[in-house]
């Protein structure tokens, strides 16, 4: 039996769904090639059509003159140009909203997709789909040395986010982690970083859009919460691996900009789903 990222390739021909691949650039330049070069070849790979759906943040670099070129040679490749950074919420809401597909991939920028991993997680959320109620496949994220990427977890507290800033990282996976995530076992989690969702379109209509009270993040947290509250579940499949080349400014200055608006975000989703001080869990199945 061959299998390529998560994919078996001795099962009967998979049918074609159209994923929308949901992504936002704001001065990615030197993502932009790898990005879509390994989007476009998986296509191929995994029988899977694709369409791309960008939305750019107002880049100020080459980054819109490299997807206009792909653009030309790409059809399938959609361009939205805002005139400048309107965070993550609003602008990855107008890329949801011009999606087509069955499925939606939401994927950085920063990322590379490896041969396999479109079919991969297709079959990955039908599987989960039936015997269960499962809204949102998040796929293992590693880093481009191959190093694990820590990307499911529980829902944020202040307590662990105090513990990141204090760099106590055996306090912090103890309150925040989930130990099959960090054993790379096939697992329902509170919530993943929306660096890779997949999910089925009409999962928005039963959960909304991001909410755009959130500049910046947590809006995968949040996202995540209303995903659970409509009845649906959230699953990390480690079967299937994303490269994410991915940056932590927040952690590294918080009290930037950036940081600043992620505490508020913070308190907001605290307000909205509660669960601030103290470890809250999303009541997972078992």
């Amino acid at each position: 039996m061959e299998t390529l990222n998560g994919s078996c390739y001795a099962c009967a021909r998979l049918d074609t769904p159209l994923i929308s691949v949901v992504s936002l650039t704001w001065n990615s330049q030197r993502f932009i090639p790898e990005y879509l070069r390994s989007l476009f070849e998986d296509s191929d790979v995994s029988e899977v059509p694709l369409e791309i759906v960008v939305v750019d943040n107002g880049s100020r670099d080459n980054t819109l003159s490299q997807l206009e070129e792909w653009q030309a040679k790409y059809p399938n490749l959609k361009l939205f140009r805002l005139p400048e950074n309107r965070g993550t919420t609003y602008s990855r809401n107008i890329g949801l909203r011009a999606a087509s597909g069955e499925y939606v991939l939401v994927l950085d920028s920063d990322t590379r997709v490896p041969p396999g991993t479109l079919r991969g997680l297709v079959e990955a959320h039908r599987r989960l789909n039936e015997q269960r109620k499962v809204g949102l496949v998040c796929p293992r994220l590693t880093y481009p040395n191959g190093d694990f990427q820590e990307s499911a977890r529980r829902q944020p507290t202040l307590w662990t986010k105090a513990l990141r800033l204090l760099r106590s990282e055996k306090l912090r996976r103890w309150e925040e982690s989930i130990p099959d995530v960090l054993n790379l076992r096939e697992t329902p989690v509170d919530y993943a970083i929306s660096a890779a969702w997949f999910f089925r379109r009409e999962l928005l209509e039963a959960t909304g859009y991001l909410d755009e009270a959130i500049f910046y993040a947590p809006e995968d947290a949040e996202y995540c919460a209303r995903v659970w509250r409509a009845g649906q579940e959230i699953w990390y499949c480690p079967s299937v691996t994303i490269i994410h080349d991915c940056q932590r400014l927040t952690s590294k200055r918080p009290f930037t900009r950036m940081g600043l608006s992620h505490a508020a975000g913070l308190v907001y989703h605290w307000r909205k789903h509660g669960g601030s001080v103290v470890r809250r869990r999303v009541p997972l199945p078992r």
